[in-house]
């Protein structure tokens, strides 16, 4: 059954190896902390302050915090919807919203009005635990309601005028209000809404709801629009000129005559809802707009607007308020700050609300409460303390999947006690306080002497061309496990020198990485960080499922309001051109397609190179007019060069790129920031007739060193830094840590053969272009990065300007899988298993195919079938490829 969890770790009081907090921030939480296996989708104070209920994948749990004690815990099968708990006022049940498979003694509920539901496989239902309850079961649930994807549960105090209490649940993949008998959980009705319903608010009496809609109202004919990627019932969402979704809205629901009553446009991403009731405030938290609206329930108007900027620094997106708390009084709104690891603290007694201070918290809070007598705060966290590891045969390693979310449970400070968390806070992220002595840098770029990489942006460099090359999940150890400097362990590779011999060399030629971290765990992250220096709550949380895989640029709901990084370089006058990264897909890849590619490829490898380039060039425009939604990037992109696509070798790629340098350099004249994307390294698993894995990832290093020979033999080298990245590690196993990924800082001006051991994160590599190209930060997670000049020259030191020759893998490019029939000798049957289960993946959107059997897949090939694989503990957050299975999806790709 999918979603059947093992039995979890039990939660613990303190781990004992704390995980990389990949965002490049410290974390010291406040309170008494509890850390669970998987994310914490919610947490809530039962009726005694002493206990909370805490949801997280397969359990419920009832939680004395003071001493770590489980007072309960309740089975479910699935993982729980977002802000997924709440109290029942009147029975003090915990109400929590589940996704899961239907077990098939359970009825699907079409609830009138509502559409058919999409899947069996992946449903939300609303199930209420009893507190009295030890273990076992939800007695009470309400069947499916809803696919793929459950927003924050409310239910009314008292009967309605009818005498029926009510309750409601939003469903983001369905665009609607359940509305739900609050005691049997019988399904009433389903009030169509906006884009992406997430949180909603319900009256006393069950008379109105308020639900925030991320998205906003649905686009209307003539509006400015696009639409999302990856998915039949995909929709269209309102965008603004530069492509990102516009603001989204709060929509006031009649729920006794079951329809909309009145529509507020309020701030980017609209996600926790907060409603003090007796004071007629309605409290908006916009995730993309680092804000909070305020509005007037008695006229149902924005009152005022709270810019969340509790630093001195220049404002910048990514502080990501996530979840709202009320004081019982009143008088104090708790604002949970994903970006900053930290709850906001205002005074709003008065006409205007005031920052009081900050609390620390665990990595990304997403969820708040505070207790009824208002002497304590309580925290949930999606990411916590990091990732974990696995074991087998007593070998350990780091999986990203492994996520240890928290909760931690704040006595309300004092100001002497919040003056001190606000300092730690502010140390923690690197950022001065709004009240602290500006910084020497907001004077601007001072008259200094160049240097590789900037101390401030603007001040000059000899650096006027960036390469940025992103390439497929891969950690350090698969990779450079065994190049015998730096921090590697050869007992975890899986393609050494004979597959990836560039990658060897680049890495001993110019300057070993091995701290370099992935800031997320899979591509929908990745490529967010690397190319706005930011990530939404939309695939954070993540909010796609049953809509989109925002893995590239098809979903204006993953877009940072900050924008991206070839825009901050157009608008710095900056030229830029782009080869395929964020680029949406082409179509379906096709392996036959692939295959003759190759075999092109093999054939023209003894032309004259130009001829080689300029034939590649030619036949991929044939086939391929590369196009984006976003205007910046389209105005950047190589029509002839797709974007994520396997069935393209990456060689082949490298020929197009290769032509294009020869016309800048006959018109002596190359862009200021390139970008490429290079995926092959993500493989086809043993799919038949696609390249076998070892092949696959040496066609990408074989174009990354082609690439990087090409560049450093041209005029432009001495102005050029190279800087290479994977995405994202794809739950991988690493010694270290699970987000750790091979990167690579190639350039005259890099250090030559000596290993850098310093932690950075994807935003690290974002800021160092940056500073090169003298360009603004994006987010605070590049303002406050540590940028990588530790890795370049020092202002008087000369360039090396020896170039780079590309070293030919000693595995073959074309080598292919062999088709299941044809599958004999040792591990035969093990090999075919594999092969089947490979050719029942989706690889034709990154990440769709299920990361857990894919690695072990990739292992097992790479290693032998008879290697044990070191073990993760079950992967708890569930990506597109884990959230359904193989058939689901073929049946999801159907128009």
């Amino acid at each position: 059954m999918l979603f059947l969890q093992p039995p979890p770790t039990p939660p613990a009081r303190d781990v004992a190896k704390p995980g990389v907090v990949a965002t490049g921030q410290r974390t010291t939480p406040a309170g008494m902390q509890t850390v669970f296996a998987g994310r914490v989708g919610g947490v809530r104070f039962d009726s005694a302050s002493r206990t909370v209920w805490v949801a997280v994948p397969g359990s419920v749990y009832r939680l004395d915090w003071n001493d770590g004690r489980i007072v309960s815990r309740q089975r479910f099968d699935g993982r729980p919807g977002v802000f997924g708990v709440a109290v029942d006022p009147p029975t003090g049940r915990a109400l929590v919203t589940t996704v899961g498979r239907l077990a098939d003694s359970v009825a699907t509920n079409r609830l009138p009005g509502s559409a058919p539901l999409a899947s069996r496989s992946s449903i939300a239902q609303l199930a209420a635990f009893e507190a009295d309850t030890g273990a076992g079961r939800a007695r009470t649930t309400s069947g499916a309601v809803g696919d793929f994807l459950a927003g924050a549960p409310a239910a009314a105090r008292v009967p309605n005028a009818s005498g029926r209490r009510v309750a409601v649940v939003p469903l983001p993949a369905n665009d609607a209000l359940a509305v739900l008998d609050a005691d049997a959980l019988t399904p009433i009705a389903s009030v169509p809404l906006g884009v992406v319903p997430v949180a909603a608010a319900l009256a006393r009496d069950g008379s109105r709801a308020y639900v925030t809609n991320l998205g906003g109202a649905k686009p209307t004919a003539g509006q400015r629009a696009a639409r999302q990627c990856c998915d039949p019932r995909a929709e269209s969402v309102r965008i603004d000129a530069r492509g990102i979704a516009s603001p989204g809205s709060v929509t006031r629901v009649d729920v006794a005559a079951r329809r909309v009553t009145r529509t507020l446009t309020v701030g980017r991403h609209p996600t926790a809802i907060a409603w003090d009731e007796a004071r007629e405030r309605l409290y908006v938290a916009d995730g993309n707009d680092d804000a909070v609206h305020v509005i007037d329930t008695r006229a149902d108007t924005v009152a005022a607007v709270i810019a969340v900027a509790p630093f001195r620094a220049a404002r910048r997106i990514g502080l990501a308020p996530t979840a709202l708390a009320i004081a019982p009084d009143g008088r104090t709104l708790y604002v949970a700050l994903g970006g900053a690891n930290a709850v906001a603290v205002y005074d709003v007694s008065g006409a205007r609300a005031s920052l009081r201070g900050l609390i620390p918290t665990g990595w990304y809070p997403s969820s708040l409460d505070a207790s009824a007598d208002g002497r304590w705060l309580a925290v949930g966290t999606l990411y916590g303390v990091g990732s974990g590891e696995g074991e087998v045969d007593g070998k350990r390693g780091g999986y990203v999947h492994a996520v240890r979310g928290s909760v931690h449970v704040v006595a309300v400070p004092n100001a002497s006690e919040l003056a001190a968390y606000t300092v730690a806070v502010a140390q923690n992220d690197g950022l001065p306080l709004a009240t602290s002595v500006a910084p020497a840098e907001a004077a601007g770029p001072r008259a200094v002497a160049a240097r590789p990489v900037p101390e401030r942006p603007g001040e000059p460099s000899p650096i006027e061309h960036v390469v940025f090359i992103i390439r497929e999940n891969r950690t350090y150890d698969q990779i450079l496990g065994d190049l015998g400097r730096g921090d590697g362990d050869s007992s975890l590779v899986m393609y050494g020198r004979d597959v990836t011999p560039n990658a060897h060399a680049l890495a001993e030629q110019f300057v070993t990485l091995d701290h370099f971290f992935a800031s997320g765990g899979n591509s929908a992250d990745g490529h967010q960080w690397l190319t706005q220096a930011n990530e939404t709550e939309y695939p954070m949380w993540p909010l796609y499922y049953g809509r989109s895989y925002p893995s590239e640029g098809n979903d204006p709901l993953a877009y940072s309001s900050g924008g991206f990084l070839w825009e901050a370089a157009q608008a710095k006058g900056k030229t830029v051109t782009i080869f395929g990264e964020y680029a949406p897909a082409p179509s379906d890849s096709v392996p036959s397609v692939r295959r003759e590619l190759m075999a092109d490829w093999d054939r023209h490898a003894a032309d004259d190179p130009a001829t080689r380039s300029r034939h590649f060039r030619t036949l991929l425009g044939t086939r391929y007019r590369t196009r984006s939604a976003i205007p910046s990037l389209d105005r950047a992109l190589v029509r002839e060069y797709p974007g994520w696509t396997q069935e393209v070798p990456d060689v082949v790629k490298a020929e197009v790129i290769l032509d294009h340098l020869r016309g800048w350099t006959a018109a002596g004249k190359m862009p200021h920031l390139v970008m490429v994307i290079l995926p092959s390294d993500h493989t086809v698993g043993t799919t038949p007739g696609w390249c076998v894995p070892k092949a696959c990832v040496a066609d990408n290093d074989l174009a990354l060193g082609r690439i990087v020979e090409g560049l450093s033999r041209s005029p432009f080298w001495p102005k050029m830094a190279i800087l290479v990245v994977e995405d994202d590690a794809q739950n991988g196993v690493d010694h270290v840590d699970g987000h750790r990924t091979v990167a690579l800082a190639i350039s005259p001006w890099a250090k030559r053969g000596v290993v850098d051991p310093t932690p950075y994160v994807q935003p690290s590599m974002v800021k160092t272009i940056e500073l090169m190209l003298g360009l603004p930060a994006l987010s605070v997670f590049d303002l406050t990065a540590t940028d990588m000049r530790a890795s370049f020259l020092a202002p008087d030191e000369k360039p090396d300007l020896t170039p780079y020759s590309a070293i030919v893998p000693r595995q073959s490019l074309s080598e292919t899988n062999a088709r299941v029939g044809a599958i004999i000798g040792p591990d035969a049957a093990a090999r075919r298993r594999a092969a089947l289960a490979s050719s029942r993946m989706n690889f034709f959107t990154p990440d769709a195919a299920p990361s857990e059997r894919l690695n072990a897949i990739l292992w097992h090939d790479a290693r032998g079938w008879k290697t044990p694989m070191p073990a993760v503990k079950r992967a708890l957050f569930f990506p597109l490829s884990v959230d359904l299975d193989d058939d689901e999806r073929e049946e999801r790709r159907k128009p």
